[in-house]
This record gives structure tokens, C-alpha cells and sequence, in this order.
């Protein structure tokens, strides 16, 4: 019997079994989570198509693709064009990674923010920022290092480097040294990229910078910030937190 026709049985009640409410998204969404949840349709099953679920439930494809949009939102099915829609395997979970600025990082925190600049200076660009038609690093970067304050205790220290063919103005001899994640969101609020995270002993300048014992562990973030999805990289950053640092998420 096939799925479509197991559906029908249902809706009309044959066969003893229980019928299916129709209309409302969250009725076909509550079907296929019951489905899914009672191991009838293990990882990988193929759904139903959106066509079929709008006939069985009398309804609207409209109302069939939020139901399985929202499904695919919460990580129980992988939609995918052309190929249907099928049950994910609950062994792999994405996590919704919130990314914060240091600068906001401590404000939503309820601390108040400061930095300090401890070094600019030009440099070649590192192999991270090469774009994909780069062939050297004989351009020009300027290298920063500061350290953010949280109610004037070392929070992070950052080492940036921001091409320099993207931000012109941006000198070494700048008086006002802000920090690196305000001069980039001047020229553009919204970047894309990616992030890694890794642990390592503090060096002695991390150390010192942060109050801590050289060899002590770190958490370290490195940002890779480009100009739209799969756009140029425009810069590298390496944040690095005490060991009492913690990220926290939800999937």
C-alpha cells in the first residue's frame, strides 16, 4: 500500500484506525511529528510530496509547505528542491550560534565597554584574506592588537588584521585607535564568513595581557569576515577569552 494510500485509509476511517483531522498546518505538522517520534517513518523515510498532504488534508499547498518549513526549521526533516522531503537523522543537530561583536559582547553583558590599543602597524596580507583570484600576499593589511575592558577588568584580547586596499583611511598613526569591530561596521553593518574555534596555552603577552599565568588554557575564537556570502575577505580576527569564558547555544 503506498503512503498516499495509507493516508487516505485514515482520513476515511476504514480499517479501524484513527482519523486525520483535516485543514490547519499545525494538524498536518503534528501528524508528521507523530510519525516521526513513533519510529513509522525512521531517518531517511521519503514524506509524502506537498501535493499529496494538501489533498489528504483538504487544504492549501501553501498550508502543507509552512508545516514542513517549520519542520525543517526544528531539524526533523531535510527539505530539498526536487527531492522531496526526508526524516533527518537526529544523530547531527545544528546549533544557532549567536555572534557578537566584542564591543557588544560586553554591553549585553551590563558591563560597560573599553579599548585599548596596544599596536597598528601594516603589514603583508596573512593567507587567511587572500581572495580566490590572490595569487601573494603583497598587499597591504594593518595588524591591530588591543585588549577589551569589561568594567575595566581584561575581558579579550584581540589581534585584527583588516585589508587596507578595502579601508583606505585606515591609518597606523590614528590618535583615536578605536576598536577593530567599529571600524569595520562604519563601512558595513552586515558581514558574512566563519568562524572557528579552538583551545590553547596562553603566551606570555596573552598571559600578561589578561591577567593570567603563561600556559594557562584560552578559548579562542577566529572570525574570517567577507563582503557578502562567499564575497571577498575583508578580515581576520582572533579573540581570546580566560578559561572561565563560556559559549552557549540551542539547537
Amino acid at each position: 500500500m503506498t503512503e498516499t494510500n495509507r493516508l487516505t485509509e485514515q482520513s476515511n476511517g476504514r480499517g479501524g484506525k484513527k482519523n486525520v483531522q483535516k485543514n490547519g498546518y499545525q494538524n498536518i505538522k503534528d501528524y508528521i511529528s507523530d510519525k516521526i517520534r513513533s519510529r513509522q517513518w525512521p531517518p531517511g523515510h521519503l514524506l509524502p510530496t506537498e501535493t499529496e498532504l494538501a489533498t489528504q488534508f483538504d487544504c492549501a499547498r501553501a498550508t502543507v509547505n509552512r508545516a514542513l518549513g517549520e519542520l525543517a526549521e526544528e531539524q526533523i526533516i531535510d527539505r530539498r528542491r526536487k527531492a522531496g522531503s526526508r526524516v533527518r537523522d537526529g544523530r547531527e543537530r545544528k546549533a544557532n550560534l549567536k555572534i557578537l561583536f566584542p564591543c557588544r559582547e560586553v554591553e549585553a553583558m551590563g558591563m560597560r565597554h573599553r579599548y585599548v590599543s596596544l599596536s597598528r602597524e601594516v603589514c603583508a596580507l596573512p593567507t587567511l584574506l587572500l581572495g580566490p583570484d590572490s595569487t601573494d600576499g603583497s598587499q597591504d593589511c594593518v595588524q591591530l592588537a588591543g585588549i577589551h575592558y569589561a568594567d575595566e577588568e581584561p575581558f579579550q584580547y584581540e589581534e585584527a588584521w583588516i585589508r587596507k586596499d578595502l579601508f583606505p583611511s585606515l591609518s597606523i598613526d590614528d590618535g583615536r585607535a578605536v576598536a577593530p569591530c567599529l571600524t569595520l561596521l562604519q563601512k558595513n553593518p552586515f558581514y558574512h564568513g566563519s568562524i572557528r574555534i579552538t583551545v590553547s596555552k596562553a603566551t606570555q603577552g596573552e598571559a600578561r595581557y589578561l591577567g593570567l599565568r603563561t600556559g594557562e588554557p584560552l578559548l579562542n575564537k577566529e572570525y574570517i569576515l567577507t563582503d557578502g556570502v562567499g564575497g571577498t575577505p575583508v578580515a581576520l580576527m582572533q579573540l581570546h577569552y580566560k578559561p572561565d569564558y563560556s559559549i552557549a547555544s540551542a539547537f
